[in-house]
Parts: structure tokens; C-alpha cells; sequence
């Protein structure tokens, strides 16, 4: 007997940004993904409790703004050019998910929300200290995900 062909349905997709190279590459995916399943489009970015990413620090210093104001220039400089390249795909975004903790937990906390139905995220983030295959956010969100993810280099 010869194994079957299970169909799956994928209606909510969930990609998790931090701005590294391997993320906007899993965004790149998820809006593909999205479109051919005409599925709902999440994105989801984690700043890290009490971390503020040292491309943040370059760019806050560089325009004189406050450290307080990095949820607004995420929305601006990260997700704006996401919905911008879904829109061009034809795909609607439904929500850009900005949340504070541990990345893993509050990516997994978010999917189980918006009942998503697959994770896209790179396999490594902007994290100074990644481990050597994959780093800890995805190792953590692929053990414990009960739905499909996806990791891209």
C-alpha cells in the first residue's frame, strides 16, 4: 500500500520579524505562502524584555530619538515595507503584532490567539550570541509549536 497525500489546509499564516537578513527572507516565504494558500497574514516582532536591538541604538542616536519610541519606528521601518510588499502581492495583512518578553514565548502565546495555522521565521535572528545551527527563539518555537513552522536561512 502506498502512503497517501493528506491535504492541508493553511488559513492563517504567522511570520515573526526582527529585521535580520534570515527574517525578512521568512517574510519574503510567508507572503508567497499566503498568497497561494489565500490564506491571513500575521506578522509578529519581539522585543526582547529590557533588550533594545543595537540596530535600534544606532539609528535612535543617529536621528536623536528616544529609546521609548521603538515600538513606532518598528511600525514605520519594519512592518511598513512588509504590508507594502503584501499589498503588492495582493495579499491583505491583518495585523502587525508588536508584543514585549521572551521572543519564543510571545510568538508561540500569539499563534495559539490568532489560531494559526504555520510559522514562518528565520533560523536565526539578530541575537549576538546565536548557537550553532539554529538559534534559541526557533529551537524553542519549532519543540513547542503544535502547528506547522517553517525556518529559512
Amino acid at each position: 500500500m502506498s502512503p497517501r497525500l493528506v491535504p492541508v489546509a493553511i488559513k492563517q499564516v504567522m511570520v515573526a520579524v526582527d529585521g535580520s537578513d534570515h527574517s525578512m527572507k521568512a517574510a519574503e516565504l510567508g507572503i508567497r505562502l499566503a498568497k497561494l494558500w489565500n490564506a491571513q497574514l500575521y506578522f509578529i516582532h519581539v522585543q526582547e524584555k529590557d533588550k533594545i536591538p543595537s540596530w535600534f541604538t544606532k539609528f535612535a542616536e543617529t536621528e536623536h530619538i528616544g529609546k521609548g519610541d521603538y515600538f513606532e519606528i518598528v511600525e514605520e521601518r519594519l512592518f511598513g515595507p512588509l504590508f507594502a510588499r503584501a499589498k503588492e502581492s495582493e495579499i491583505q495583512v491583518f495585523s502587525g503584532i508588536r508584543a514585549r518578553g521572551d521572543a519564543a514565548d510571545q510568538i508561540l502565546r500569539n499563534v495559539e490567539r490568532k489560531k494559526a495555522d504555520l510559522i514562518v521565521m528565520g533560523n536565526r535572528g539578530l541575537s549576538k550570541f546565536s548557537r550553532v545551527i539554529l538559534g534559541s527563539v526557533s529551537t524553542k518555537v519549532l519543540s513547542k509549536a503544535k502547528c506547522t513552522c517553517i525556518t529559512v536561512k
